[in-house]
């Protein structure tokens, strides 16, 4: 019977003839629920672009961490004011001609409000001739400074790292030295050296 009523709606559940309408309407499976839309996401769950437009510069300054405020600003310089460089002769400047000299530094420190550790050491072979031949000592010299953002026309400055007088009372002198910077991928290390004559 079942078999000659689905005959007379089109042998198929689709609804046909009206006076199958009761039988056919019993046959339809019903219509699968419309997929839900998808959940907004949480507010606070991610940046807008205002805000990476403000944080993102933050996150470049302190992925760059502490620095030397510009090409020139770790050198030995002539002494002259306190804290001050009237002219950079670099890292390297070789032997000092008869002077006073200081090794100078200024850095572009990330903005934290939190003190950052910098470190200055140096190592002075001095070489002495005598009559009994060569003779050479060793001095070596380190300290941490703490440094800190101030704002962006104004660097930290650590002067004088290092006072230096040519020549040198008894004997020729060769130094070097490094400033190590700490930096979120690892420690940067800003290396120099400078030489002295014998004073005789």
């Amino acid at each position: 019977m079942l078999f000659l009523v689905l005959f007379a709606c089109g042998g198929t559940p689709d609804c046909g003839p009206a006076e199958c309408s009761d039988v056919c309407a019993e046959t339809t499976p019903a219509q699968a629920p419309a997929p839900a839309e998808a959940p907004e996401p949480a507010k606070g769950s991610g940046l807008s672009d205002f805000e990476k437009s403000l944080m993102d510069p933050m996150l470049e300054d302190l992925r760059a961490g502490v620095r030397p405020w510009d090409a020139s600003s770790v050198s030995i310089c002539p002494k002259g004011q306190p804290r001050e460089c009237s002219e950079a002769l670099g890292l390297t400047p070789g032997e000092l001609p008869p002077g006073e000299y200081i090794v100078h530094a200024q850095l572009r420190v990330p903005q934290t409000g939190d003190d950052w550790k910098v470190k200055y050491e140096h190592s002075c072979t001095t070489t002495k001739e005598t009559s009994n031949g060569t003779s050479t000592s060793t001095n070596n010299y380190d300290k941490e400074y703490s440094v800190s953002y101030i704002n962006e026309e104004k660097p930290a400055t650590l002067s004088p790292l290092m006072r230096i007088t040519s020549p040198n009372k008894g004997g020729s002198k060769t130094c070097t030295f490094t400033l190590t910077a700490p930096h979120p991928d690892g420690d940067k290390v800003i290396e120099g050296s400078w030489s002295l004559p014998d004073a005789g």
